[in-house]
C-alpha cells in the first residue's frame, strides 16, 4: 500500500502540474492574467477576441503538448535506466535522437519541409525506428547486456550525428538554421494536427509501462533470481525497449530533441521517494515530468522575451548543473556504471 509520505508527494506534485499549466497559459511575451484566462478557456463571452485566440488556439496546444512530451521522456528514461541497471541510460545515450536529428536533417536538406509539415515528424520518425532498430540488432546476441546496449547507442549516435552534419555542411544556410533550431528542440512550429496522436500514443505507452512495473522491478533482478518468477527476461526486456522507444519517437518527432529529462526526472524521483519499485517510480516520474518540461517551455518564452529560444537550451542548462550535482554528491553509483 502507498503510504501518507507517498500520497502527499503524489498530490504535491498534481498541486505543481496544474499550477505550472496555469503558468505556462498566463506567461509569455504578453502577461494574461488569470481571470482573462479562466474565461478564455470556459469560454466567456466577456473577453477579449485576441486574448481568446492567443490562450485557445496558440498556448493552450502548447502546454498540452508540453506536458505529455515531458511526461513520457521521464518514464522512458526511468525504464531504460532501469531494465538496463544503469543511471546513465535515457533515449538520448542509447543513441534514439541521433536517428531523428539525421531524418529531419534529410527532410530539410531535400526540400520536403516546404512540401508538407507532415514530412518533418514523417522523417524523425523514420530515422529514430532505424536506430533503435539497429541498437536493438547489436545488443541482442550478448543478451541485452547493460554495457552493451549503452556502447551501441553511442556508435549508433557517433555515426547518424555525423552523417547529420555532412549533410549541414552540404546545405545552403537557411536550411541548415532551420534543422538546427528544430534540433536543439523547439515547441514553436510543432503541428497541432498531431497533438491528439501523440497524445494517446504518449499516454497509452505511459499506462501499458506503469501495468509492467512489477515484471520491471523483476527484470531488474539478477538473471537467477528472475527466472525463479517465471520471467522471460530476453522477451520482456526487448517488449519494454520498444515501448519506451515508441514513447521517445512520438515525442522527438513533434518538437525535436529536448536532452536531460529522461536522465534527471528517474534521479530526482529515486531521491525524493526513496525507493526503486517501478511501480511507484513510473507514474511519480510522468508527473514530475509533466510539469517541468512546461516550467521550462515559459522560462524559454519569458527569459528573453519577446525572443524565443529553443527549450532544449533550457533543459541542457538546467540538466548539466543537475548531472554535476549528482556527480559531487553522488555515493558512486554514476561513477561505478550501476544502477541502484
Amino acid at each position: 500500500m502507498i503510504n501518507r509520505k507517498l500520497l502527499f508527494i503524489y498530490l504535491l506534485m498534481f498541486i505543481l502540474l496544474v499550477m505550472t499549466f496555469l503558468f505556462s497559459l498566463m506567461y509569455g511575451s504578453n502577461k494574461i492574467s488569470f481571470i482573462e484566462v479562466s474565461k478564455a478557456l470556459f469560454g466567456s463571452i466577456d473577453i477579449d477576441e485576441n486574448i481568446a485566440v492567443i490562450i485557445k488556439q496558440i498556448r493552450l496546444p502548447r502546454t498540452i503538448m508540453t506536458c505529455i512530451v515531458g511526461a513520457g521522456l521521464a518514464v522512458s528514461g526511468c525504464v531504460f535506466q532501469a531494465i538496463l541497471k544503469n543511471p546513465l541510460a535515457d533515449p538520448f545515450t542509447l543513441g534514439i535522437s541521433s536517428g531523428a536529428a539525421l531524418g529531419v536533417t534529410i527532410a530539410f536538406v531535400l526540400g520536403l519541409s516546404s512540401i508538407r509539415n507532415f514530412f518533418i515528424p514523417f522523417c524523425a520518425f523514420i530515422g529514430m525506428t532505424i536506430s533503435v532498430i539497429i541498437v536493438y540488432l547489436l545488443s541482442v546476441r550478448r543478451r541485452f547486456a547493460s554495457k552493451t546496449m549503452i556502447l551501441s547507442g553511442v556508435v549508433v549516435s557517433y555515426i547518424f550525428s555525423s552523417a547529420a552534419m555532412l549533410l549541414f555542411a552540404l546545405s545552403p544556410s537557411s536550411s541548415v538554421q532551420t534543422a538546427f533550431i528544430w534540433l536543439l528542440g523547439d515547441f514553436s512550429n510543432f503541428d497541432e494536427r498531431l497533438l491528439p496522436f501523440t497524445f494517446v500514443v504518449i499516454l497509452v505507452s505511459i499506462i501499458i509501462l506503469s501495468l509492467f512495473g512489477n515484471v520491471i522491478n523483476t527484470v531488474c533482478l539478477s538473471d537467477e533470481k528472475s527466472k525463479t518468477f517465471g520471467i522471460d527476461i530476453e522477451k520482456n526486456i526487448t517488449f519494454l525497449f520498444f515501448t519506451a522507444s515508441i514513447i521517445t519517437s512520438a515525442t522527438v518527432s513533434v518538437c525535436g530533441i529536448i536532452g536531460f529529462i529522461g536522465l534527471i526526472i528517474p534521479h530526482a524521483m529515486r531521491k525524493i521517494i526513496g525507493t526503486n519499485n517501478n511501480m511507484l517510480l513510473i507514474p511519480a516520474s510522468a508527473f514530475s515530468g509533466a510539469f517541468f518540461l512546461p516550467f521550462c517551455d515559459t522560462l524559454s518564452r519569458v527569459l528573453f522575451s519577446p525572443i524565443l529560444i529553443p527549450i532544449g537550451i533550457i533543459t541542457n542548462i538546467i540538466g548539466g548543473f543537475f548531472f554535476v550535482y549528482l556527480l559531487l554528491k553522488s555515493d558512486g553509483a554514476i561513477q561505478n556504471g550501476a544502477y541502484r
